[in-house]
Protein backbone atom coordinates (compact mmCIF):
# COMPACT_ATOMS: atom_id res chain seq x y z
CA UNK A 1 0.00 0.00 0.00
CA UNK A 2 0.82 3.23 -0.95
CA UNK A 3 2.08 6.35 1.67
CA UNK A 4 -0.81 8.52 0.28
CA UNK A 5 -3.43 6.67 0.90
CA UNK A 6 -1.94 4.64 3.89
CA UNK A 7 -4.27 7.18 6.31
CA UNK A 8 -7.41 5.89 4.92
CA UNK A 9 -7.11 2.42 6.47
CA UNK A 10 -5.08 3.18 9.81
CA UNK A 11 -5.66 0.68 12.42
CA UNK A 12 -7.11 -1.61 10.08
CA UNK A 13 -5.32 -4.66 8.68
CA UNK A 14 -6.45 -5.74 4.82
CA UNK A 15 -5.05 -9.02 3.56
CA UNK A 16 -3.47 -8.08 0.07
CA UNK A 17 -3.56 -11.20 -1.22
CA UNK A 18 -7.86 -11.25 -1.01
CA UNK A 19 -8.33 -7.46 -1.76
CA UNK A 20 -5.50 -7.85 -4.90
CA UNK A 21 -7.45 -6.95 -7.82
CA UNK A 22 -9.58 -4.20 -5.86
CA UNK A 23 -6.40 -2.59 -5.03
CA UNK A 24 -5.16 -2.76 -8.48
CA UNK A 25 -8.21 -1.20 -9.94
CA UNK A 26 -7.92 1.22 -7.37
CA UNK A 27 -4.13 2.58 -8.66
CA UNK A 28 -5.35 2.40 -11.71
CA UNK A 29 -7.91 5.08 -11.61
CA UNK A 30 -5.73 7.29 -9.57
CA UNK A 31 -3.00 7.82 -12.20
CA UNK A 32 -5.33 8.33 -14.76
CA UNK A 33 -6.94 11.00 -12.54
CA UNK A 34 -4.19 12.72 -12.06
CA UNK A 35 -3.79 14.85 -15.18
CA UNK A 36 -7.40 16.12 -15.15
CA UNK A 37 -6.43 16.87 -11.36
CA UNK A 38 -3.08 18.46 -12.36
CA UNK A 39 -5.06 20.49 -15.25
CA UNK A 40 -8.40 21.40 -13.84
CA UNK A 41 -5.88 22.76 -10.76
CA UNK A 42 -4.00 24.98 -12.85
CA UNK A 43 -7.50 26.02 -14.94
CA UNK A 44 -9.80 26.74 -11.56
CA UNK A 45 -6.64 28.93 -10.15
CA UNK A 46 -6.62 31.13 -13.64
CA UNK A 47 -9.90 31.62 -13.21
CA UNK A 48 -9.55 32.15 -9.52
CA UNK A 49 -7.59 34.86 -10.41
CA UNK A 50 -9.89 36.32 -13.03
CA UNK A 51 -13.17 35.93 -10.82
CA UNK A 52 -11.04 38.19 -8.21
CA UNK A 53 -10.52 41.03 -10.87
CA UNK A 54 -14.21 40.71 -11.72
CA UNK A 55 -15.55 40.59 -8.57
CA UNK A 56 -14.02 43.77 -7.98
CA UNK A 57 -15.27 45.29 -10.87
CA UNK A 58 -18.89 43.92 -9.94
CA UNK A 59 -19.27 45.90 -6.88
CA UNK A 60 -18.78 49.25 -8.56
CA UNK A 61 -21.36 48.35 -11.07
CA UNK A 62 -24.70 48.77 -10.74
CA UNK A 63 -27.64 45.89 -10.05
CA UNK A 64 -28.36 44.40 -13.21
CA UNK A 65 -31.89 44.28 -14.42
CA UNK A 66 -34.22 41.49 -12.93
CA UNK A 67 -36.34 41.15 -15.53
CA UNK A 68 -33.85 40.69 -18.26
CA UNK A 69 -32.30 37.80 -16.33
CA UNK A 70 -35.24 36.55 -15.71
CA UNK A 71 -36.44 36.49 -19.51
CA UNK A 72 -32.85 35.07 -20.17
CA UNK A 73 -33.85 32.04 -18.26
CA UNK A 74 -37.24 31.32 -19.13
CA UNK A 75 -35.99 31.82 -22.83
CA UNK A 76 -32.96 29.36 -22.78
CA UNK A 77 -35.41 26.63 -20.18
CA UNK A 78 -38.93 26.98 -18.85
CA UNK A 79 -39.21 25.43 -15.77
CA UNK A 80 -42.09 23.08 -15.38
CA UNK A 81 -44.93 24.33 -13.00
CA UNK A 82 -43.37 27.88 -12.94
CA UNK A 83 -43.61 30.86 -14.74
CA UNK A 84 -42.97 34.44 -13.91
CA UNK A 85 -45.15 35.94 -16.67
CA UNK A 86 -48.54 34.21 -16.11
CA UNK A 87 -51.43 35.36 -17.75
CA UNK A 88 -53.92 37.61 -15.50
CA UNK A 89 -56.69 34.76 -14.99
CA UNK A 90 -54.00 32.55 -13.56
CA UNK A 91 -52.81 35.14 -11.03
CA UNK A 92 -55.89 35.54 -10.04
CA UNK A 93 -56.59 31.93 -9.91
CA UNK A 94 -53.70 31.30 -7.79
CA UNK A 95 -54.98 34.84 -5.06
CA UNK A 96 -58.22 32.69 -5.04
CA UNK A 97 -56.91 29.53 -3.70
CA UNK A 98 -54.49 31.44 -1.07
CA UNK A 99 -57.70 32.83 0.05
CA UNK A 100 -59.37 29.45 -0.06
CA UNK A 101 -56.30 28.18 2.23
CA UNK A 102 -56.38 30.81 4.46
CA UNK A 103 -59.95 30.31 5.23
CA UNK A 104 -59.65 26.23 6.00
CA UNK A 105 -56.94 27.55 8.16
CA UNK A 106 -58.65 30.08 10.11
CA UNK A 107 -62.04 27.51 10.21
CA UNK A 108 -60.49 25.12 12.69
CA UNK A 109 -59.57 28.00 15.16
CA UNK A 110 -63.24 29.86 14.84
CA UNK A 111 -64.51 26.18 15.77
CA UNK A 112 -62.29 25.76 18.35
CA UNK A 113 -63.12 29.54 20.17
CA UNK A 114 -67.04 28.39 19.72
CA UNK A 115 -66.17 24.76 21.28
CA UNK A 116 -64.54 26.43 24.39
CA UNK A 117 -66.44 29.30 24.69
CA UNK A 118 -69.56 26.90 25.12
CA UNK A 119 -67.74 25.07 27.72
CA UNK A 120 -67.18 28.17 29.78
CA UNK A 121 -71.10 28.65 29.61
CA UNK A 122 -71.93 25.33 30.09
CA UNK A 123 -69.56 25.44 33.97
CA UNK A 124 -70.90 28.82 34.71
CA UNK A 125 -74.08 27.29 34.48
CA UNK A 126 -73.53 24.24 36.52
CA UNK A 127 -71.89 25.93 39.22
CA UNK A 128 -75.07 28.23 39.61
CA UNK A 129 -77.48 25.67 40.22
CA UNK A 130 -75.03 23.69 41.91
CA UNK A 131 -73.98 20.93 39.15
CA UNK A 132 -71.47 18.42 39.60
CA UNK A 133 -70.71 16.27 36.71
CA UNK A 134 -68.07 13.92 35.52
CA UNK A 135 -68.20 11.84 32.08
CA UNK A 136 -67.40 12.11 28.53
CA UNK A 137 -69.27 14.05 25.76
CA UNK A 138 -71.69 16.05 28.56
CA UNK A 139 -74.39 17.78 26.80
CA UNK A 140 -75.29 21.42 27.49
CA UNK A 141 -77.96 21.98 30.58
CA UNK A 142 -81.22 22.93 29.37
CA UNK A 143 -82.08 26.98 30.31
CA UNK A 144 -85.83 26.35 29.87
CA UNK A 145 -88.50 23.96 28.70
CA UNK A 146 -88.71 25.66 25.27
CA UNK A 147 -85.22 24.35 24.72
CA UNK A 148 -86.70 21.11 24.37
CA UNK A 149 -88.48 22.30 21.15
CA UNK A 150 -85.79 23.87 19.53
CA UNK A 151 -82.93 21.65 20.39
CA UNK A 152 -84.29 17.89 20.35
CA UNK A 153 -87.98 18.24 18.37
CA UNK A 154 -90.11 17.80 21.29
CA UNK A 155 -94.01 17.25 20.43
CA UNK A 156 -96.15 20.24 21.52
CA UNK A 157 -98.16 18.30 23.76
CA UNK A 158 -95.82 17.69 26.20
CA UNK A 159 -94.52 21.18 26.96
CA UNK A 160 -98.64 21.52 27.38
CA UNK A 161 -98.53 19.38 29.51
CA UNK A 162 -95.71 20.75 31.92
CA UNK A 163 -97.57 23.97 31.74
CA UNK A 164 -100.28 22.68 33.11
CA UNK A 165 -98.85 20.50 35.74
CA UNK A 166 -97.12 23.89 36.88
CA UNK A 167 -93.65 23.49 35.83
CA UNK A 168 -92.22 26.23 34.96
CA UNK A 169 -88.39 25.83 34.60
CA UNK A 170 -86.60 22.74 35.04
CA UNK A 171 -85.33 22.32 38.30
CA UNK A 172 -81.16 21.39 38.56
CA UNK A 173 -81.33 18.22 37.61
CA UNK A 174 -84.23 17.96 35.10
CA UNK A 175 -82.03 20.70 33.31
CA UNK A 176 -78.71 18.18 33.40
CA UNK A 177 -80.19 14.29 33.29
CA UNK A 178 -82.96 15.44 30.60
CA UNK A 179 -80.18 16.25 27.58
CA UNK A 180 -78.03 13.57 29.26
CA UNK A 181 -80.37 10.91 28.40
CA UNK A 182 -81.87 12.21 25.16
CA UNK A 183 -78.16 12.19 24.00
CA UNK A 184 -78.63 8.67 24.42
CA UNK A 185 -76.19 7.97 27.41
CA UNK A 186 -76.18 6.59 30.81
CA UNK A 187 -76.50 7.79 33.93
CA UNK A 188 -77.05 7.64 37.64
CA UNK A 189 -77.89 10.78 39.02
CA UNK A 190 -78.26 11.83 43.29
CA UNK A 191 -80.05 14.88 44.00
CA UNK A 192 -82.47 16.31 47.15
CA UNK A 193 -85.71 14.37 47.55
CA UNK A 194 -88.52 16.86 45.81
CA UNK A 195 -85.87 18.27 43.52
CA UNK A 196 -88.19 16.66 40.36
CA UNK A 197 -86.73 13.50 39.58
CA UNK A 198 -89.12 11.24 38.10
CA UNK A 199 -89.87 13.67 35.17
CA UNK A 200 -85.96 13.66 34.72
CA UNK A 201 -86.52 10.35 33.68
CA UNK A 202 -90.15 9.87 32.64
CA UNK A 203 -89.63 13.30 30.13
CA UNK A 204 -86.85 12.16 28.02
CA UNK A 205 -88.15 8.64 27.97
CA UNK A 206 -91.95 10.11 26.14
CA UNK A 207 -89.91 12.38 23.94
CA UNK A 208 -87.76 9.02 22.51
CA UNK A 209 -90.89 6.40 22.53
CA UNK A 210 -92.73 8.64 20.41
CA UNK A 211 -95.97 6.56 19.06
CA UNK A 212 -97.27 3.66 20.78
CA UNK A 213 -96.15 -0.01 19.68
CA UNK A 214 -97.24 -3.25 19.79
CA UNK A 215 -94.23 -4.46 19.84
CA UNK A 216 -93.76 -5.41 23.41
CA UNK A 217 -92.54 -3.82 26.59
CA UNK A 218 -90.29 -0.84 25.37
CA UNK A 219 -89.70 1.09 28.97
CA UNK A 220 -89.36 -0.16 32.34
CA UNK A 221 -89.18 2.21 35.84
CA UNK A 222 -88.60 -0.25 38.96
CA UNK A 223 -89.42 1.53 42.37
CA UNK A 224 -88.72 0.19 46.11
CA UNK A 225 -92.56 0.37 47.21
CA UNK A 226 -95.97 0.25 46.29
CA UNK A 227 -96.99 3.80 46.74
CA UNK A 228 -93.54 4.98 44.77
CA UNK A 229 -94.76 2.98 41.77
CA UNK A 230 -98.10 4.51 41.79
CA UNK A 231 -97.30 7.75 42.27
CA UNK A 232 -94.54 7.45 39.63
CA UNK A 233 -97.51 5.80 37.42
CA UNK A 234 -99.97 8.68 37.64
CA UNK A 235 -97.19 11.20 37.37
CA UNK A 236 -96.35 9.82 34.11
CA UNK A 237 -99.93 9.34 32.82
CA UNK A 238 -100.24 12.59 33.30
CA UNK A 239 -96.98 13.69 31.27
CA UNK A 240 -98.45 11.54 28.97
CA UNK A 241 -102.08 13.15 28.42
CA UNK A 242 -103.14 13.30 24.58
CA UNK A 243 -100.54 10.74 23.16
CA UNK A 244 -101.59 6.96 22.88
CA UNK A 245 -98.93 5.83 24.92
CA UNK A 246 -99.64 2.45 26.73
CA UNK A 247 -98.68 3.26 30.85
CA UNK A 248 -99.28 0.04 32.72
CA UNK A 249 -98.63 -0.01 36.67
CA UNK A 250 -98.01 -3.99 38.09
CA UNK A 251 -100.33 -4.46 39.99
CA UNK A 252 -101.59 -7.75 42.13
CA UNK A 253 -104.48 -8.05 39.74
CA UNK A 254 -102.32 -7.80 36.74
CA UNK A 255 -99.84 -10.40 37.90
CA UNK A 256 -102.75 -12.76 38.56
CA UNK A 257 -104.02 -12.43 34.87
CA UNK A 258 -103.16 -15.50 32.81
CA UNK A 259 -100.47 -14.65 29.95
CA UNK A 260 -98.51 -11.60 30.73
CA UNK A 261 -96.36 -12.18 27.54
CA UNK A 262 -98.64 -10.42 25.05
CA UNK A 263 -99.10 -8.01 27.36
CA UNK A 264 -100.06 -4.24 25.15
CA UNK A 265 -97.55 -2.00 27.37
CA UNK A 266 -95.38 0.80 25.94
CA UNK A 267 -93.82 1.43 29.95
CA UNK A 268 -94.13 -0.53 32.69
CA UNK A 269 -93.93 0.61 36.08
CA UNK A 270 -93.16 -1.76 39.26
CA UNK A 271 -91.92 -2.81 42.14
CA UNK A 272 -88.60 -5.46 41.95
CA UNK A 273 -90.45 -8.54 43.35
CA UNK A 274 -93.74 -8.07 41.31
CA UNK A 275 -91.54 -7.47 38.15
CA UNK A 276 -89.28 -11.04 39.35
CA UNK A 277 -92.38 -13.01 39.55
CA UNK A 278 -94.09 -12.26 36.60
CA UNK A 279 -90.67 -12.91 34.41
CA UNK A 280 -90.46 -16.20 36.06
CA UNK A 281 -94.07 -17.51 36.64
CA UNK A 282 -95.83 -15.74 33.69
CA UNK A 283 -93.36 -15.46 31.03
CA UNK A 284 -93.21 -11.71 30.68
CA UNK A 285 -90.91 -10.48 28.00
CA UNK A 286 -88.41 -7.74 28.63
CA UNK A 287 -85.74 -8.77 25.78
CA UNK A 288 -87.09 -5.34 24.07
CA UNK A 289 -86.94 -3.04 26.47
CA UNK A 290 -84.58 0.16 24.98
CA UNK A 291 -84.74 2.32 28.83
CA UNK A 292 -84.39 0.89 32.43
CA UNK A 293 -84.89 3.38 34.79
CA UNK A 294 -83.96 1.93 39.06
CA UNK A 295 -85.34 5.02 40.98
CA UNK A 296 -84.21 4.87 44.80
CA UNK A 297 -81.49 3.09 43.66
CA UNK A 298 -79.68 3.27 46.73
CA UNK A 299 -82.61 1.51 48.63
CA UNK A 300 -82.95 -1.37 45.72
CA UNK A 301 -79.63 -2.40 45.84
CA UNK A 302 -79.61 -3.29 49.43
CA UNK A 303 -79.15 -6.77 50.61
CA UNK A 304 -83.33 -7.76 50.58
CA UNK A 305 -83.40 -6.57 47.04
CA UNK A 306 -80.16 -6.92 45.41
CA UNK A 307 -81.12 -10.50 44.28
CA UNK A 308 -84.44 -9.27 42.27
CA UNK A 309 -82.78 -6.50 40.77
CA UNK A 310 -80.17 -8.59 39.36
CA UNK A 311 -82.79 -10.77 37.74
CA UNK A 312 -84.77 -8.30 36.41
CA UNK A 313 -81.63 -6.69 34.91
CA UNK A 314 -80.49 -9.45 33.53
CA UNK A 315 -84.15 -10.41 31.74
CA UNK A 316 -83.88 -6.44 29.90
CA UNK A 317 -81.43 -8.08 27.24
CA UNK A 318 -81.24 -5.43 24.58
CA UNK A 319 -77.87 -4.38 23.47
CA UNK A 320 -78.95 -0.71 22.79
CA UNK A 321 -80.79 -0.28 26.46
CA UNK A 322 -80.48 2.64 28.23
CA UNK A 323 -80.12 2.30 31.69
CA UNK A 324 -80.14 5.07 34.29
CA UNK A 325 -80.83 5.32 37.90
CA UNK A 326 -81.84 7.93 40.80
CA UNK A 327 -81.81 8.57 44.13
CA UNK A 328 -81.36 11.37 46.81
CA UNK A 329 -78.59 9.23 48.40
CA UNK A 330 -75.63 7.68 46.22
CA UNK A 331 -73.57 5.66 48.76
CA UNK A 332 -70.46 4.67 47.31
CA UNK A 333 -71.34 0.82 46.90
CA UNK A 334 -74.02 1.67 44.52
CA UNK A 335 -71.75 3.51 42.81
CA UNK A 336 -69.36 1.04 42.20
CA UNK A 337 -72.50 -1.37 41.44
CA UNK A 338 -73.88 1.35 38.87
CA UNK A 339 -70.47 0.61 36.63
CA UNK A 340 -71.16 -2.35 36.79
CA UNK A 341 -73.79 -3.00 35.09
CA UNK A 342 -73.31 0.55 32.89
CA UNK A 343 -71.38 1.74 29.62
CA UNK A 344 -69.35 5.47 30.38
CA UNK A 345 -71.85 6.61 32.17
CA UNK A 346 -72.39 10.04 33.41
CA UNK A 347 -72.23 11.03 37.04
CA UNK A 348 -74.89 13.79 38.24
CA UNK A 349 -75.05 15.31 41.35
CA UNK A 350 -76.56 18.04 42.77
CA UNK A 351 -75.95 19.87 45.61
CA UNK A 352 -73.27 17.33 48.09
CA UNK A 353 -73.11 14.23 48.29
CA UNK A 354 -75.30 12.37 50.87
CA UNK A 355 -76.49 15.41 52.78
CA UNK A 356 -79.39 16.77 54.17
CA UNK A 357 -80.28 20.02 52.84
CA UNK A 358 -79.01 23.27 54.55
CA UNK A 359 -82.22 24.92 54.20
CA UNK A 360 -84.45 22.71 56.20
CA UNK A 361 -83.98 24.11 60.02
CA UNK A 362 -83.21 21.02 62.30
CA UNK A 363 -83.91 20.53 65.88
CA UNK A 364 -82.86 17.59 68.47
CA UNK A 365 -85.47 17.59 71.52
CA UNK A 366 -83.45 15.32 74.44
CA UNK A 367 -86.38 13.20 75.97
CA UNK A 368 -84.81 11.10 78.65
CA UNK A 369 -86.59 8.46 78.62
CA UNK A 370 -89.54 6.57 76.48
CA UNK A 371 -92.38 8.45 78.04
CA UNK A 372 -90.61 11.69 78.04
CA UNK A 373 -90.50 11.29 74.46
CA UNK A 374 -94.51 10.88 74.08
CA UNK A 375 -94.71 13.78 76.61
CA UNK A 376 -92.92 15.73 73.99
CA UNK A 377 -94.32 14.83 71.06
CA UNK A 378 -97.65 16.06 73.16
CA UNK A 379 -96.15 18.89 74.58
CA UNK A 380 -95.04 20.54 70.76
CA UNK A 381 -98.74 19.53 69.07
CA UNK A 382 -100.11 22.06 72.33
CA UNK A 383 -98.06 24.77 71.49
CA UNK A 384 -97.89 24.97 68.02
CA UNK A 385 -99.19 22.33 65.58
CA UNK A 386 -98.86 23.18 62.09
CA UNK A 387 -100.37 20.51 59.63
CA UNK A 388 -99.73 18.41 57.85
CA UNK A 389 -97.24 16.44 60.12
CA UNK A 390 -95.06 13.15 59.03
CA UNK A 391 -94.03 11.46 62.54
CA UNK A 392 -91.32 8.70 61.29
CA UNK A 393 -91.15 5.91 63.80
CA UNK A 394 -88.86 2.42 63.29
CA UNK A 395 -91.54 -0.38 62.93
CA UNK A 396 -95.04 -1.13 62.33
CA UNK A 397 -95.65 -2.21 65.78
CA UNK A 398 -94.53 1.27 67.25
CA UNK A 399 -96.32 2.88 64.60
CA UNK A 400 -99.54 1.55 65.73
CA UNK A 401 -98.81 2.06 69.66
CA UNK A 402 -98.28 5.49 68.56
CA UNK A 403 -101.73 5.70 66.88
CA UNK A 404 -103.55 4.69 69.71
CA UNK A 405 -102.17 7.12 72.16
CA UNK A 406 -102.84 10.05 69.52
CA UNK A 407 -106.26 9.01 69.09
CA UNK A 408 -106.73 9.68 72.47
CA UNK A 409 -105.63 13.43 71.76
CA UNK A 410 -108.70 15.11 69.14
CA UNK A 411 -106.31 14.75 66.99
CA UNK A 412 -106.94 14.05 63.16
CA UNK A 413 -104.20 11.34 63.05
CA UNK A 414 -103.87 8.55 60.90
CA UNK A 415 -101.23 5.61 60.18
CA UNK A 416 -99.46 3.76 57.63
CA UNK A 417 -97.49 0.62 57.40
CA UNK A 418 -96.80 -2.77 55.92
CA UNK A 419 -99.39 -4.60 57.33
CA UNK A 420 -102.34 -2.55 56.17
CA UNK A 421 -104.08 -3.75 52.48
CA UNK A 422 -103.16 -1.89 49.47
CA UNK A 423 -106.49 0.11 49.67
CA UNK A 424 -106.11 0.79 53.28
CA UNK A 425 -102.43 2.25 52.26
CA UNK A 426 -103.30 4.01 49.39
CA UNK A 427 -106.87 5.57 51.21
CA UNK A 428 -104.31 6.65 54.23
CA UNK A 429 -101.98 8.69 51.43
CA UNK A 430 -105.11 10.22 49.47
CA UNK A 431 -106.14 11.79 53.38
CA UNK A 432 -103.43 13.21 54.29
CA UNK A 433 -103.05 14.78 51.01
CA UNK A 434 -106.69 16.11 50.85
CA UNK A 435 -105.86 17.56 54.31
CA UNK A 436 -108.35 15.53 56.08
CA UNK A 437 -105.53 13.80 57.95
CA UNK A 438 -103.08 16.23 60.18
CA UNK A 439 -100.70 14.25 61.42
CA UNK A 440 -99.73 10.61 59.77
CA UNK A 441 -97.57 8.15 61.11
CA UNK A 442 -95.29 6.00 59.23
CA UNK A 443 -92.67 3.60 58.93
CA UNK A 444 -90.17 3.90 56.24
CA UNK A 445 -92.64 2.76 53.48
CA UNK A 446 -93.24 6.18 52.43
CA UNK A 447 -90.22 7.68 53.40
CA UNK A 448 -88.29 7.25 49.26
CA UNK A 449 -89.68 9.56 46.93
CA UNK A 450 -93.50 10.50 47.79
CA UNK A 451 -94.26 14.07 47.08
CA UNK A 452 -96.66 15.38 50.23
CA UNK A 453 -96.83 19.01 48.88
CA UNK A 454 -96.91 21.41 51.69
CA UNK A 455 -95.53 19.22 54.72
CA UNK A 456 -94.97 21.86 57.45
CA UNK A 457 -92.90 19.82 59.75
CA UNK A 458 -91.07 16.22 59.96
CA UNK A 459 -91.13 14.82 62.88
CA UNK A 460 -88.52 11.58 64.02
CA UNK A 461 -89.81 10.19 66.70
CA UNK A 462 -87.63 7.31 66.53
CA UNK A 463 -84.31 8.06 65.26
CA UNK A 464 -83.42 6.43 61.73
CA UNK A 465 -80.48 3.45 61.35
CA UNK A 466 -78.83 5.61 58.94
CA UNK A 467 -78.22 8.61 57.93
CA UNK A 468 -79.84 8.21 54.28
CA UNK A 469 -82.85 7.15 55.47
CA UNK A 470 -82.49 10.37 57.39
CA UNK A 471 -82.42 12.74 54.71
CA UNK A 472 -84.88 10.55 52.85
CA UNK A 473 -87.25 11.39 55.95
CA UNK A 474 -86.25 15.40 55.90
CA UNK A 475 -86.40 15.87 52.48
CA UNK A 476 -90.27 15.50 52.60
CA UNK A 477 -90.33 19.23 53.29
CA UNK A 478 -88.39 20.26 49.96
CA UNK A 479 -91.32 18.93 47.90
CA UNK A 480 -93.14 22.20 48.75
CA UNK A 481 -90.75 24.56 48.11
CA UNK A 482 -89.24 23.01 44.96
CA UNK A 483 -93.03 22.68 43.50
Amino acid sequence: MEKGTSFLFSGIHFDRKKFATDFSRFEEKKESDKPEEDSSSVETGKSERREGKVSVKKRKRKPANIFSFCHICVAKETVKGFSVFKSSKSAAATVVVNEENDEALTRPSKEKKEFYKQLEQDALSRKKYNIHISGNNIPTPLQNFAELSSRYGCEPYLIRNLAKMGFKEPTPIQRQAIPVLLSGQECFACAPTGSGKTLAFVCPMLMKLKHASNDGIRAVIICPTRELAAQTSRESKKLAKGKKLCIKLMTRQLLRSADLSKLPCDILISTPLRLRLSVRKKKLDLSKVEYLVLDESDKLFEEGLLKQIDSVVKACSNPSIIRSMFSATLPDFVEELARTIMHDAVRIIVGRKNTACESIKQKLVFAGSEEGKLLALRQSFAESLNPPVLVFVQSKERAKELYEELTCDNIRVDVIHSDLSQSERENAVDDFRAGKTWVLIATDVIARGMDFKGVNCVINYDFPDSASAYIHRIGMMLISYCS
